[in-house]
């Protein structure tokens, strides 16, 4: 357990000092692309992960989970993911009745330089080496030493502290529990980097749409989005609206849940989540449960 709170601790404090480093540079002149210091502070993230899981002799990929997955499972994954888009959504909103929208905040920045280069860090860096670092290295390793929910929780809040600001700190947690307990379903931390990929893909895609059409009503798209925010009532409601839509989604996203576990032949997964109430009556036999 030390072991585990130190190597993030190395991660944060790099991750914060990366971040202090590039706001510094550009009032001394010093401008790096997005592209550039994104993928860094990325890297940053997963470094202490893979420098630790190294020093104990252990295997990258058996460590961190890269085990193959299911075509089933994939499709599976992409369903879980849409399930999982209004509580996203929901904490996103209600973290804005407090705080700005980070992510628009930095919209300009990420679409000024290369799409490609945005949408590599974005999309792929981000995805990748947040998903090996936090998942792969912290709840991989706590659900050893403690209980599922407890390694879910702790490791979802370290997902959410990573990120260093309040609004996306708040649905990077509640994502980040979804993430884990996929992971734990499926056996492979394949599922987790799916489900971020595409999450980040369309956050991206949204931003990109959002900044072009501000700029073509010649508005500065992160003024707009604040002043929309401070001044207009809707958020709370917005927010309750997809806090019922999201309490719905609850047997859905469990039921997919157990279908993975199934999928991937994981009866361990099954008995822990509690997804089954027999468990130990169900045959496994090719990713389908008799």
């Amino acid at each position: 357990m030390i072991g585990i709170i130190v190597t993030y601790i190395v991660m944060l404090i790099t991750n914060f000092a990366l971040s202090k480093l590039f706001d510094f540079l550009p009032g001394k002149g010093i401008y790096i692309p997005f592209a550039i210091y994104g993928t860094v502070m990325e890297i940053g993230i997963l470094l202490p992960a893979i420098i630790y899981t190294k020093m104990k002799g252990e295997s990258l990929i058996d460590s961190f989970g890269f085990r193959k997955i299911r075509p089933k499972t994939v499709l599976l994954t992409v369903g879980l993911t849409l399930l999982s888009l209004p509580p996203f959504w929901c904490a996103n909103v209600l973290s804005q009745i407090f705080v700005p929208n980070t992510a628009v905040e930095s919209a300009s920045e990420m679409t000024s330089g290369s799409l490609f280069g945005s949408f590599f860090v974005v999309v792929i860096a981000a995805s990748i080496c947040e998903e090996i670092a936090l998942r792969g290295f912290c709840f991989n390793r706590l659900k050893k030493v403690t209980y599922l929910l407890t390694a879910t929780c702790i490791s979802a809040l370290m997902f959410g502290i990573i990120h260093l600001n309040i609004n996306q700190m708040c649905y990077a947690i509640v994502l980040g529990i979804i993430f884990a307990l996929a992971n734990h379903a499926s056996g492979s931390i394949w599922t987790s980097i799916i489900m971020h990929s595409i999450i980040n893909s369309l956050g991206f895609i949204v931003l990109l749409l959002g900044e072009k059409a501000a700029n073509s009503a010649g508005l500065d798209f992160a003024e707009a989005t604040e002043l929309e925010r401070v001044q207009d009532n809707t958020m709370l409601i917005t927010g309750l609206v997809l806090l019922a839509v999201s309490i719905i989604f609850l047997p859905l996203i469990k039921r997919v849940l157990r279908k993975i576990a199934v999928s991937e032949n994981n009866p361990e997964a099954m008995t822990n989540l509690g997804l089954c109430k027999e468990t130990n009556k169900l045959e496994f036999d090719g990713g389908t449960a008799k």
